[in-house]
């Protein structure tokens, strides 16, 4: 009896871990922004490259490299767990003045689960208050990445964006 308690125990430790990682073995890699199926109240980046990885503890590492509509090179950085947890998310700005005077950014992004393990609710955050969140997910062939964002824009209007990425690597 002991045994079978031991066993199911253990199936349950095994399952809550895969979804606290949910789409975390289906993110990881590299995916290049497909202007042409995404959609922006105004002008899109011209480009846009990410990569997801995980590290041996079970965090994972995002990194984006962004040229805006103008031209303007620029990068978003988080580490984090999936689970909800706010965690610091680093742009060029901010890195630098971590960098200059170790100021913690004032930007924080969360995971949070779904019962569908290729989706997330994500949230962005400035000192506290949500700028931005949405769905993040991976196609069933695993060689698309979508998520939406919903916003507002400079006059306080909601606003939805839907970017759309194909895996490269």
């Amino acid at each position: 009896m002991k045994l079978v308690v031991s066993i199911i125990m253990g199936v349950c430790l095994i399952c809550g871990a895969c979804a606290s990682h949910a789409q975390v073995p289906f993110i990881i890699g590299t995916w290049k922004f497909n202007v042409a199926a995404s959609k922006f109240p105004g002008p899109a980046p011209q480009l846009e490259i990410r990569r997801y990885r995980l590290t041996g503890d079970g965090v994972l590492i995002g990194v984006a490299v962004v040229i805006d509509a103008h031209g303007r090179p620029d990068f978003l950085q988080f580490a984090a767990k999936v689970g909800g947890k706010d965690y610091p998310e680093f742009d060029t700005q901010s890195a630098a003045q971590y960098l200059i005077d170790r100021t913690v950014p004032p930007r924080t992004y969360a995971e949070i689960p779904t019962s569908d393990p290729r989706k997330v609710h994500w949230v962005d955050k400035a000192a506290g208050k949500i700028l931005s969140s949405g769905e993040k997910w991976v196609s069933e062939d695993g060689q698309t990445m979508s998520f939406t964002a919903d916003a507002k824009d400079g006059q306080g209007r909601n606003v939805q964006y839907l970017y759309v990425f194909d895996r490269t690597g």
